[in-house]
């Protein structure tokens, strides 16, 4: 097969992480790679590059030095799905507006462009390189022809009241003739009414790609085509258990030519984790939760071997180029998470990659684990020895966006998906160092004293100093639902309180001295949006969805007054002034500043048509300045942060860069940057000081 490099866009050679590819105007970093949708990674036919779809851009990556070569479609970003055609020469790739696009990897060029065509759910690309499948929002699959755009056919999946985003996996088989996928068909419920009440629960079907007819229908999931296509096997219930809750611990197969099922084996105890086919299409080879791993002998609907004496499970099981039985197996090591590739037999592991808990290697080698065979077989070794990957240590980021603070001038805080808070040099733009590492961190605030409080509300919650995270500051018991306190939390400046809002309304303040007694502030009647403390931490500002806006005392838990509107509106972001004295609040269609003393309207700041949904803001240190940061509406292609003058409300810089809503925003100690973090799952470093007077 020929190697088919794509062509290197954007690349800075001396920039080998890619924290400067592509920058907007103004920004001098960009850290993290951006949020990935599931199934948007994806290894190249030849197995040398792969490619990572992000709601900012399309990555490639060499699979050999696991080093990015390329970025493309970085005008809009917002690639929700991927997939190669079977000779590498195209790469499709569909985006959040609705567009798709075919793409020659070696130039660049856009081939076919095909609008209004939803693959959130995810597309394939048919051997033949005629068509295309996708799966949308509302779990309708198409096939459509990859020239034109037209609709050949839509496959029936039979009643479905409730139409979902279920389909996961969609594949057609090696020849291109069948296409097949696994519809998760949940029940669901919606104000206590289930929408599903029939569902046969998870099925795989197999259509005819031309026509939508069902071929093989069964209650199953991680299913495989044979080498030849002429066989189909999955994970399947045992039906003469008649199990309410069920378990696929089954391995059936199929034959894709008659609709018949020739083979169900029942040998596992647990549910069936992945299944291949040998090279040769002779054999089946599945992994189980029991521990177990199995080979079958299609032909003669036997079990050939069975592995049972492993304390973990086998893992994803796959052959080698020589034919050889492996498996990738993934294990935590305190802060970082392992990969073994194994040898069935004998069971002794060949190879090992360790990659830091969090970080966007790992969770790309988790997410594909074809990503993990393809640098296995690009760097054979048989010493068992480990290999790490410095560069990929960059954190992934938690869903729906990076929490950024400043913890001085060159340092910047963050949150990352699990574990802990990481600090970046900013002068390197890269990770430092992550604290709190055993714990789950969602919400924390960098104090005045510039020390770090973290946690995460849960039942059983625990704050944390990252200074001394040997003992936790305070403990105290969340009410029942942790659901509640999603995106709603804030600490006090004095850092001896925090308050969280509820979906009803209520807002509750835990003080530390006291935590199991908390203040209940009641007088919202709807979900809270927002909030923030006063500096000094003895006020605290609300918005909910009853559209007030309410200004409390902390000590007494009494409302001091509801802040005046024009007409009822929900207050999206809050924010007081450094000194206290302002208010200010981002709201659909206007930013309005308050007098925190008088209580009174200061001005409004209407917000055009193309910028409205401005929820995210932020005082420079100042407090002459002010940033907001716009929400993503059809038609946007990047969203504004505007830099206003509090004084006048003049609009005196814009920086458009993040592809989707911007979340989070702060000023560094000096006021000469800003971060700003957004849900395209990237962190932007700003340069403010040409446009203000320090």
């Amino acid at each position: 097969m020929q190697n088919r490099k794509p062509a290197p866009f954007n690349v800075v050679p001396e920039d080998t992480m890619g924290t400067t590819w592509a920058l907007p105007e103004g920004a001098i970093a960009r850290l993290g790679k951006g949020s990935v949708n599931q199934g948007d990674i994806k290894v190249s036919p030849d197995g040398t590059f792969f490619a990572v779809g992000t709601l900012m851009g399309l990555w490639w990556y060499d699979v050999s030095s696991m080093s990015p070569i390329s970025l493309w479609e970085t005008k809009r970003g917002m690639v929700n799905s991927i997939d190669f055609s079977h000779d590498g020469k195209w790469i499709i790739i569909d985006t959040s507006d609705d567009v798709t696009k075919v793409l020659d990897v070696q130039s660049g060029e856009c081939i076919t462009q095909m609008e209004g065509i939803d693959a959130f759910g995810g597309l394939a690309c048919s051997s033949n390189g005629k068509w295309i499948a996708t799966a949308a929002m509302r779990g309708v699959v198409k096939v459509l022809d990859i020239h034109s755009g037209e609709c050949i056919a839509q496959m029936d999946r039979g009643a479905h009241k409730f139409q979902s985003n279920d389909i996961h996996p969609l594949e057609f088989s090696p020849d291109g003739k069948l296409l097949a996928a696994t519809a998760y068909n949940p029940e669901l419920s919606r104000d206590g009414q289930v929408l599903n009440p029939d569902t046969e629960g998870m099925q795989t079907y197999v259509w005819h790609p031309e026509t939508g007819e069902v071929i093989i229908k069964f209650a199953g999931r991680n299913f495989v085509f044979s080498p030849d296509s002429r066989l189909l096997a999955g994970a399947a219930f045992d039906e003469t258990l008649g199990d309410t809750d069920r378990v696929d611990r089954c391995v059936s197969i199929w034959d894709v030519t008659t609709g018949e099922r020739i083979s169900h084996f029942s040998t596992h105890t647990d549910w069936v984790e992945d299944i291949t086919f040998s090279p040769c299409g002779k054999f089946l080879v599945s992994s189980s939760w029991d521990k177990s791993l199995r080979v079958w002998d299609v032909t003669k609907g036997i079990q050939r071997k069975a592995y049972t004496d492993s304390e973990t499970n086998w893992g994803f099981p796959f052959y080698s180029s020589e034919g050889k039985l492996l498996t990738v197996v993934r294990r935590h090591e305190n802060t970082n998470i392992a990969i073994d590739i194994c040898s069935v037999e004998p069971r002794e592991k060949l190879q090992t990659i360790e990659l830091l808990r969090g970080s966007v290697g790992a969770m790309w080698f988790f997410e594909c684990p074809q990503l993990t065979i393809a640098y296995a077989l690009s760097n054979k070794r048989t010493d068992g020895k480990t290999q790490t990957f410095p560069i990929l240590r960059e954190p992934h980021f938690p869903w729906p966006y990076p929490k950024v603070a400043w913890l001085d001038n060159q340092t910047l805080a963050s949150t990352r998906d699990y574990p802990g808070i990481e600090l970046w040099d900013v002068a390197q733009k890269c990770p430092r160092e992550t604290l709190l590492t055993d714990e789950n961190i969602y919400t924390y605030t960098v104090l005045p004293c510039r020390r770090i409080l973290g946690t995460r509300l849960y039942n059983e919650t625990k704050i944390w100093d990252a200074s001394n995270p040997d003992k936790p500051v305070a403990e105290f018991t969340a009410p029942k639902e942790p659901s509640e306190w999603v995106r709603h939390e804030v600490f006090a400046p004095t850092g001896d309180r925090i308050a969280a809002g509820s979906r009803e309304g209520t807002i509750y303040v835990w003080n530390f001295q006291n935590p199991e007694e908390p203040t209940l502030l009641t007088g919202h009647t709807d979900y809270v949006t927002s909030l923030a403390f006063s500096p000094d931490g003895k006020r605290l500002v609300s918005g909910a969805r009853d559209d007030t806006t309410r200004l409390w005392d902390v000590a007494s838990g009494e409302q001091i007054a509801t802040l005046p509107l024009d007409e009822p509106r929900t207050t999206m972001g809050i924010a007081f002034s450094p000194c206290g004295e302002i208010i200010v609040g981002g709201m659909d269609d206007e930013i309005r500043f308050w007098c925190a003393e008088q209580l009174t309207t200061l001005r409004t700041i209407p917000q055009s048509e193309n910028s409205q949904r401005t929820y995210a803001l932020a005082f420079s240190p100042c407090g002459k300045y002010l940033v907001s940061g716009t929400w993503w509406q059809r038609g946007m292609e990047k969203m504004a942060i505007r830099l206003w003058e509090v004084e006048t409300g003049n609009n005196i810089h814009t920086f458009w860069g993040h592809t989707t809503d911007v979340q989070s925003l702060d000023f560094s100690p000096d006021g000469t940057f800003l971060a700003s973090g957004a849900d395209d799952g990237t962190i932007l470093l700003w340069d403010v000081e040409p446009f203000i007077n320090l």
